[in-house]
């Protein structure tokens, strides 16, 4: 009697797992999205370092006596910061001579250190319209005396070995060397054809290791792709001699590659 219990139910077990194994599964769909959007940022960008892109730093201006420099402007394109040059001060004498800038200094993660002078660019538009950057020198060095002002006649300031380092992935503006004529023409010194330099970009003239100190002024570090070029044949009074630099960012790019 026994037996005959346990083969039953032996046999309603396979029936029923034969069964379960003849449903067929059955699936319905439902489709959801997903969706982000941008606009134009207004934000001013605060200057990086060149050496360490991702770090925000504090620049100094050598030609303010609070070293404080002109503040960047407001985007969604903007010039950032660009450094002013400090030739130093010298013995005055007959011979050609050439003086390479300051470099820059910066204060950075709580300490004062140096970089090669640069500039930089934001493009936060988010329309890859390129963009170019222009430089021009207003008019020639010359003391501040209103009436018998000495100008430093033949005196060029040449950029040299400049290069272009980012904040992103994109394409990388073109950089180009200069030397600056006191006409007040502009010359282009960097520019982004459609498509490129988006996202923020320095350019700064020179690297880490061309960085020396210079003796005649006090041991600061000086860049020497950033030079003002002086002929022996130009009188130079015992005075500080000045003239001023305009930075142009043009909102599409100019030249054609």
């Amino acid at each position: 009697m026994t037996n005959k219990l346990i083969t039953i139910t032996s046999v309603v077990a396979v029936s029923l797992l034969s069964l379960a194994s003849a449903v067929t599964a059955d699936a319905d769909e439902y489709q959801t999205s997903g969706t982000v959007g941008f606009i134009p940022s207004t934000e001013v960008v605060p200057p990086h370092n060149p050496d360490e892109p991702e770090d925000e730093v504090t620049p100094v201006d050598p030609t303010r006596s609070d070293g404080k420099p002109e503040p960047g402007m407001p985007g969604p394109l903007s010039i950032d910061f660009a450094s002013s040059f400090n030739f130093g001060t010298h013995a005055i004498t007959n011979k050609n001579v050439s003086y390479d800038a300051e470099a820059q200094e910066i204060q950075t993660r709580g300490k004062d250190t140096y970089v090669p002078d640069y500039v930089q660019v934001s493009d936060y538009r988010g329309n890859r319209a390129g963009w170019t950057l222009q430089l021009s020198q207003n008019g020639q060095f010359k003391t501040n005396d209103a009436k018998h002002p000495s100008v430093l006649d033949g005196a060029v300031i040449s950029l040299d070995d400049s290069y272009a380092v980012g904040l992103t992935n994109a394409i990388a503006p073109d950089t180009y060397n200069t030397a600056l004529s006191p006409d007040g023409s502009k010359t282009v010194v960097m520019e982004a054809e459609k498509g490129e330099g988006t996202g923020t970009w320095m350019m700064p003239w020179g690297y880490d290791g061309d960085l020396k100190p210079d003796k005649e002024n006090g041991g600061m570090l000086i860049d020497p792709k950033v030079c003002l070029s002086i002929p022996g044949t130009t009188p130079r009074d015992a005075a500080t001699y000045t003239t001023t630099l305009t930075w142009t960012l043009i909102n599409v790019p100019l030249q054609q590659k």
